[in-house]
């Protein structure tokens, strides 16, 4: 037996053994010399590659030691003592941090020719000097190339034949993640935003931050304010990347992204899928599949396979007309939920003929109402303050026939106390949000009791009841609505409801809107019913969503910013238009009375007509359009925390980058739109491989077109790599370039 084989033996052996082995290797002298710091020496590794993506496996403990992908390099590379694979939370009488890990532990390794099985018949501990619940954990992981031809694929199998619970799971656990590029531009994108891993120092400097919090970073699996809002990841840049998904959509528990960089190596980044499911003894957990897809180019590239995947899952469904195609809506705060004074209202129902003709001078068709009722009951009850029921009903049918829909906007699941009982709730459990602008401060969050409660959205009771009172509001001509805190408790239950209300709702009116705010929710559930979000959201570069779902369409808040007009057009994001007056709440003027906002809403309104097939047909490519960075980018944070709609969101704030650049595909076309974000007029020049995108031909005709839509140039390229060059751009300019082969005319 030689050196390496007697270990790889030593490895097997049982954790109440381990203790004991230093002494033994010592006194076996020339047969087992001392190990090198970190208890191990130079590892055998077993190499494959599958798919183009070369990987390197520890063959003694099973751990990943590297990711190779020619087209862009080096991706993973993993010190043998940092290494993993697999990692499992197991808290013990003794040791609540108890860990069991691949790197731990003696593995065996199943190879074939398609890719390879890591068995793991007994994983070992954190602590070797500690005792461990009685039995054993076994676990494997099988790796193999994925069908599609550019993937691989990973899952994990684990089975607690011990007497003790597995509290966590980190799979895949990849340790080592290295940057290729410049470490500015390295990102990990998430659905619903970009961080910067590497920008930043590990730890913030003249801080003394608590260890407990700022070690790990973890991104929760929430639809509408954090960034984690699909099961899918980019870790990369312009020059390539790794895309990453679990196929399991729709199901629950969601895994939670966790990082964590190394302080000793600042260019080691540890990324783990989080799963925090107890795995009780005698039980089994089993992964699902974890794709895995190394790519050239930006993002867009990497998230094809995910792409796909949703389409077949979750074939998209018809947006009513208005949602689809439109640029917009518009959201009037009618008056304060707290006000009793009619003459305090901004709007009143005999108002909204008025507001949705000046809506739609700005290519907005949709229109919806904040505080029209009072909220807590089933059947929300209109205010009074603002008229009649016959005069909403009057205002309503009026603003149809200008081909605008009002939206009346609810919340019921934070009912009157009274109601309690009847859906077994304990009264008094919701929160209560007091605000005004005559208050001092302007929010007193929690400063009584708030006389309601919130009810589980799956309350049976309650989901009949709903949908009765939905039933009334149809009856009486009201066939759109808008839902606060949409939040379906991890189940189907309230996404079926609101199919049945609203196919009751299209016998009315078969182009009926259905929006929402999905709150601590599923997109992969919600998007089934919900036309639109409503969210208390600034512009936020949702990309991943925008490219894989056409529903619902992801809303930006807009007070007066021609700004972050153009950009939520470029994007395609579903613009919220809030106009106020000064010293009023949010959503109480008329769009024409804000200029800026009036001028840029009907600048792209006319664009987003002019070029709408690449934005109802199209996919959204963004920034992956680039070959490489048109200005120095100027990197988010890692992490942020704000108060957005009374709770936390990781979101942080946007930092807007000097030149704007986003792609859509359409085909065999393409459509690039450049926004000159800096307040000095430029010329812009930027470089993209058309090759990546459309057929590749030896010739492309390129038009460009201004601001107005007007066309200034038919030119050509030939070959694919192509340097676009805009004119002199003023502040918030736009210039368009559609592509198209020229075999394909």
């Amino acid at each position: 037996m030689n050196r390496r084989h007697f270990l790889n033996s030593m490895a097997l052996l049982p954790a109440m053994i381990r203790p004991g082995l230093p002494s033994l290797l010592h006194s076996l002298g020339e047969i087992a010399p001392q190990l090198p710091p970190g208890g191990r020496i130079q590892p055998s590794v077993f190499k494959m590659t599958l798919n183009g993506m070369e990987l390197s496996i520890d063959e003694q403990n099973g751990s990943l030691l590297g990711l190779s992908y020619s087209p862009v390099g080096r991706l993973l590379q993993a010190a043998p003592e940092t290494a993993s694979m697999l990692d499992l939370g197991y808290p013990t009488e003794q040791f609540v941090a108890m860990r069991l890990a691949s790197r731990f532990s003696g593995a065996r390794l199943a190879k074939e020719t398609n890719g390879v099985t890591v068995i793991w018949d007994r994983l070992n501990s954190s602590r070797n000097n500690l005792p461990l619940p009685k039995g054993r954990v076994r676990s494997e992981v099988k790796i193999y190339a994925a069908p599609d031809g550019r993937s691989i694929v990973m899952s994990c199998r684990i089975e607690n034949q011990s007497t003790a619970p597995i509290a966590q799971v980190l799979f895949p656990d990849l340790s080592g993640l290295r940057p290729f590029d410049d470490k500015d531009r390295m990102q990990l994108r998430f659905a619903l935003g970009v961080v910067s891993p590497f920008a930043q120092p590990v730890r913030p400097p003249d801080r003394a931050p608590f260890y407990a919090v700022s070690m790990w970073k973890e991104y929760a699996p929430e639809a509408g304010y954090h960034l984690n809002a699909l099961r899918w990841i980019d870790y990369g840049s312009l020059r390539g990347g790794l895309s990453m998904f679990q196929r399991c959509w729709g199901t629950e528990p969601r895994p939670s992204i966790l990082t964590r960089r190394n302080e000793s190596d600042p260019d080691d980044l540890r990324l783990a899928w989080g799963h925090r499911e107890e795995i009780a003894p005698g039980t089994t957990w089993e992964s699902g599949e974890f794709w895995l897809t190394p790519h050239q180019s930006g993002w867009a590239k990497g998230i094809e396979v995910y792409h796909d995947y949703v389409r077949e899952v979750n074939p998209a469904r018809e947006l009513p007309t208005i949602v689809k195609e439109g640029v917009g809506f518009q959201t009037i705060w009618m008056i304060q939920p707290t006000e009793p004074d009619p003459a305090k209202a901004a709007f009143k129902f005999k108002d909204l003929p008025r507001v949705a003709r000046d809506a739609r001078e700005h290519g907005i068709h949709e229109l919806v109402l904040w505080n029209w009722a009072t909220y807590g009951d089933l059947m929300p009850q209109i205010r009074h303050e603002l008229g009649t029921l016959d005069e909403l009903l009057d205002g309503i049918r009026r603003a149809r026939e200008l081909g605008v829909t009002v939206v009346p906007f609810s919340n019921l699941i934070e009912l009157n106390d009274r109601y309690a009982s009847r859906y077994g709730v304990k009264p008094g459990s919701a929160s209560s949000w007091v605000y005004h602008p005559e208050m001092i401060p302007g929010l007193y969050p929690l400063s009584r009791a708030s006389g309601q409660f919130q009810v589980p959205t799956d309350n049976a009771a309650w989901l009949r009841d709903v949908f009765d009172g939905f039933k009334e509001w149809i009856d009486q001509g009201i066939t759109s609505f808008c839902w606060d805190e949409f939040e379906d408790q991890g189940n189907s239950a309230l996404v079926k409801m609101i199919g049945e209300m609203r196919s009751l709702a299209r016998t009315k009116d078969p182009q009926s809107i259905f929006a929402g705010e999905p709150y601590l929710g599923s997109l992969e559930r919600d998007n089934a019913v919900l036309d639109h979000t409503w969210n208390w959201l600034d512009y936020v570069d949702a990309s991943p969503i925008l490219n894989v779902l056409r529903s619902p369409r992801f809303n930006c808040n807009v007070e007066s910013s021609a700004r972050v007009v153009k950009m939520a057009f470029c994007d395609g994001l579903y613009i919220n238009a809030i106009p106020k007056k000064p010293n009023l709440p949010n959503d109480t003027a008329l769009i024409s009375e804000q200029p800026e906002l009036s001028a840029s809403l009907k600048e792209v309104a006319a664009l987003r007509k002019q070029f709408l097939p690449y934005f109802v047909e199209g996919t959204f490519i963004g920034d992956s359009v680039l070959s490489e960075p048109v200005a120095r980018f100027v990197p988010n944070p890692e992490y942020s925390t704000d108060w957005v709609g009374g709770g936390i969101t990781e979101l942080g704030t946007f930092r807007f980058p000097p030149i704007f650049v986003r792609g859509h595909k359409l085909n065999s076309r393409l459509l690039i739109i450049v926004l000159n974000n800096s307040e000095n007029a430029q010329e812009v020049t930027f470089k993209t491989d058309f090759a990546l995108w459309l057929p590749r031909k030896e010739t492309y005709q390129v038009k460009s077109y201004d601001s107005r839509g007007t066309l200034l140039q038919t030119t050509r390229s030939e070959g694919s790599q192509w340097v676009g060059q805009t004119r002199m751009m003023q502040f918030l300019e736009l210039v368009l370039f559609e592509i198209q082969a020229e075999s394909q005319q």
